[in-house]
């Protein structure tokens, strides 16, 4: 009995005809592949987790089964492309990536969480194809990236932490290299920045996203830019 289900089973994986069972056993799937990267998502308490990451892998799973399903039952349809159904994912599901990037004060949240959206659809579609194997093989080094590669780059920062760091100060033009030669050498490294100038008031606002130590003081940090003379407030945000 066990082995008549097995080969049955098998045997609907392999069918390239699109039928209830093929259709039910490849959104089983989807299901299972989306929810293993949400499941992660979720644990590491972001926005979009495994509700999200589930519902994307099927609908990109369900767009591929209704390209294939189309020229099946309408053998004469030369007026379309279907493949079009499934092409078009890609296109939108970056509208929702979009909406998972957050943009404040020069950094940039969400980028990893958007790049996960696409990947998964990408999985669901494989999935819809019939490619089990890359289907499978992709999420599981998405979940190598996102579980194993995050340490990596913690000790390429020397096991930092991220912080945004903003210097106000009384002058339009300061003096941007000096300021970063005196992080730097403080060792704290920069990731990005940005510039604000304000010429009526004349005045400037220096935003670094910085990556530092998270047992460090910085007391000594702020005392040393302070000697600059026209830095009038330091703030370093989580």
């Amino acid at each position: 009995m066990l082995a008549y289900s097995i080969d049955y089973i098998t045997e609907l994986l392999n069918d390239t005809q699109i039928t209830p069972y093929t259709a039910a056993i490849k959104l089983f799937i989807s299901f299972l592949l989306g929810a293993v990267i949400g499941i992660e998502r979720q644990m590491r308490r972001r926005d979009a987790g495994m509700r999200t990451f589930t519902l994307i892998c099927m609908g990109s799973t369900t767009a591929m089964l209704i390209s294939i399903w189309i020229p099946q039952c309408y053998p004469d349809f030369l007026n379309g492309d279907p493949g079009r159904i499934a092409a078009q994912v890609l296109t939108g599901i970056g509208f929702l990536g979009a909406g998972a990037i957050i943009q404040s004060h020069g950094s940039v949240q969400g980028l990893t969480t958007a790049a996960c959206i696409w990947v998964m659809a990408v999985v669901g579609l494989a999935v819809g194809a019939g490619m089990y194997l890359a289907a499978f093989m992709t999420t599981l080094f998405s979940l190598f990236v996102l579980v194993s590669l995050e340490r990596l780059e913690k000790r390429m920062y020397l096991d930092g932490v991220n912080k945004i760091l903003s210097i106000h100060c009384s002058v339009s033009t300061p003096n941007l290299k000096l300021i970063r030669k005196t992080l730097e050498s403080n060792n704290v490294y920069i990731v990005s920045v940005s510039y604000e100038q304000d010429y009526e008031t004349n005045t400037s606002i220096v935003t670094y996203k910085v990556n530092v130590d998270m047992n460090s003081s910085y007391s000594a940090l702020f005392e040393e830019i302070r000697k600059f003379g026209y830095i009038s407030q330091i703030k370093l945000l989580a």
